[in-house]
């Protein structure tokens, strides 16, 4: 396979009102040439923030403190501006969260494709073409009455789907997608996900996915890392994590998940907080929540581990079987 997305030790903070908060530390991530990773992870665990740095959209108060990321090779933090607007849009495309504030009320479908795809060296007419393949090829009915209309005619799912549009209207060899199924019901989610599935295999997308839905990672996604308190905690194989995974927080995430043959019982829970990300100490930080601590887990750093040549975890448990069998 050929890398194409490489992130390297990658630690960022924010500063403000006083405070230093180190809100991705140490994070590593490799993606090859149409393949789904998965981050998941708690609100505040800084997967969110981790993409945003690929796209180079951090607020001003963020300041990247160490760290590499490549796109087929090329370190985009060591770009000028300039040369960063050409990868954003041609290159990575990213569908936002939440499809109301993200796409600008005053201003027509049509008018916000035609903005993503005008640069890109087309004609008006050329370009207006492109947009109406965009609304068809991402399954909106009657795209030329959508190109008109204004995002609240629209409803949650159709705008999601304007969204990926935008997001493809550069033709972008990856693809970020930041909870782009949260606020929609379940079939609409289904036909989103079947839709990032088809654009995967017929263009050879690679896709980024951040999520808390484990059943769409399972349904999705190739590779996982679990993200807690700004590290990467586990990475690998989907199908490996699912089955064996080797650090406490990757067992509380899947132990939460609902299934048919425990519907009498209570779903799992997680006791406690993600922790302050001002206030962290040396040791791992699950430590406070965690079933299987140690007297060491509190006190030495823990690093990402091999757990196999395709796992990783971080964790002095492993391997975790005899625990959590």
């Amino acid at each position: 396979m050929t890398t194409l997305l490489e992130v390297t030790d990658l630690a960022l903070g924010f500063s403000g009102e006083g405070q230093d908060r180190l809100v991705v530390d140490g994070v590593s991530l490799r993606l090859d040439a149409g393949e789904c990773l998965a981050l998941v992870g708690e609100s505040g665990s800084g997967k969110s923030v981790t993409a945003l740095a690929v796209m180079r959209l951090l607020s001003p108060q963020a300041r990247i403190r160490s760290g590499v990321i490549r796109l087929k090779g090329e370190d985009l933090l060591a770009l000028p501006e300039h040369r960063m607007e050409s990868v954003r849009g041609r290159r990575i495309g990213m569908v936002f969260q939440d499809p109301m504030s993200a796409l600008n009320p005053v201003m027509t479908i049509g008018h916000q494709l035609l903005e993503a795809i005008r640069g890109d060296g087309h004609t008006p007419l050329s370009a207006k073409t492109k947009a109406l393949s965009l609304l068809d090829q991402v399954g909106l009915p009657d795209p030329s009455k959508q190109f008109l209309a204004y995002p609240h005619q629209l409803s949650g799912g159709m705008r999601q789907r304007v969204l990926i549009a935008q997001a493809l209207a550069g033709d972008p060899d990856l693809l970020i997608a930041d909870e782009p199924t949260t606020a929609l019901d379940v079939t609409i989610q289904a036909q989103i996900l079947e839709l990032i599935r088809s654009l995967q295999a017929k263009q050879g997308t690679a896709v980024i996915l951040i999520t808390h839905d484990l059943g769409v990672v399972a349904e999705l996604c190739d590779e996982i890392a679990v993200m807690y308190a700004g590290q990467i905690v586990e990475k690998g194989p989907v199908d490996l994590i699912f089955n064996a995974p080797q650090h406490p927080y990757t067992v509380g995430l899947l132990g939460s998940l609902p299934r048919l043959e425990h519907r009498q019982e209570r779903l799992a829970a997680i006791e406690g907080q993600v922790p302050d990300m001002t206030k962290l100490q040396t040791g791992c930080r699950f430590a406070d929540r965690c079933p299987f601590v140690l007297a060491q887990c509190r006190t030495q750093p823990i690093a990402l581990q091999p757990v196999s040549d395709r796992q990783a975890s971080r964790c002095l448990r492993i391997p975790l079987e005899r625990l959590v069998a």
